[in-house]
């Protein structure tokens, strides 16, 4: 699976990220490494090329190692520590502009489903969608409308509705596992927030369930087509039966 680094001048902000994508996206295939803070213990604000380049060297993958860096020499530590690696170390190996915190936990999400790396970038790109979609609706309608799905055949496809019970609604923790259920069907699946009017979205990350700004009380209208479509479904519904487990 993609590999994640987290480059920041504080140590103690980076680790507090990597756990938060840990909880969020529980996998024993991710690795997420960080490197983060100078001088003696890593106390100290800054950034090291030096162990940058040894990071990266551990987190080597097939599938790549997305990079996260929080400010503008972290991006240029970075540069050295790519320049200072041999050229068969550079492959699959990106730098990510997405905001840190977010980015750091929506790539994390997409590469614990097993996507490649240009999912898990684009996934990471989109982070701020959710929120800014929050603190200013309608703000985020051209991504929206981009990932509006067009309503496919009936006879192709299943649904339910079902009332969102949690009290925070599908918030951070809930969408991921949302998210995470669907990327183990061989299925597509939609759903639309029909109290929000928002939707039909086609659910392939965290983002976007997000985007749905499902809260408590809304109602959700869940369709899947493919070969699996009935046991997502199954799945899903599941999930709201037991409210995610909270």
């Amino acid at each position: 699976m993609v590999n994640l680094l987290l480059v920041s001048h504080s140590h103690q902000l980076a680790q507090g990220v990597a756990e938060l994508v840990r909880q969020m996206a529980p996998s024993d295939s991710v690795k997420i490494e960080v490197a983060a803070g100078i001088g003696d213990n890593n106390q100290e604000l800054g950034t090291n090329a030096a162990e940058i380049m040894e990071k990266l060297i551990e987190l080597q993958s097939p599938e790549g190692i997305l990079v996260l860096m929080d400010l503008g020499s972290a991006l240029l530590s970075t540069d050295m520590a790519l320049e200072m690696l041999e050229d068969d170390q550079k492959t699959n190996i990106r730098m990510c502009p997405a905001p840190f915190v977010e980015g750091a936990i929506a790539a994390g999400v997409q590469a614990s489903m097993g996507a490649d790396l240009d999912a898990v970038y684009r996934e990471a790109m989109s982070a701020l969608l959710a929120k800014q979609e929050q603190i200013a609706p309608g703000s985020a309608a051209p991504s929206l409308a981009a990932a509006q799905s067009p309503a496919a055949e009936a006879v192709d496809q299943s649904e339910f509705t079902v009332v969102v019970s949690n009290a925070s609604g599908l918030h951070a923790r809930p969408a991921a596992v949302f998210a995470k259920t669907i990327s183990a069907y061989d299925a597509k699946v939609t759903v639309t927030n029909l109290s929000e009017n928002k939707g039909p979205l086609h659910v392939n990350g965290l983002i976007a369930v997000m985007l749905l700004g499902a809260k408590k009380g809304d109602t959700l209208r869940i369709q899947a087509d493919g070969g699996q479509k009935t046991e997502v479904l199954d799945a899903l519904a599941e999930l709201f039966r037991n409210n995610f487990g909270e």
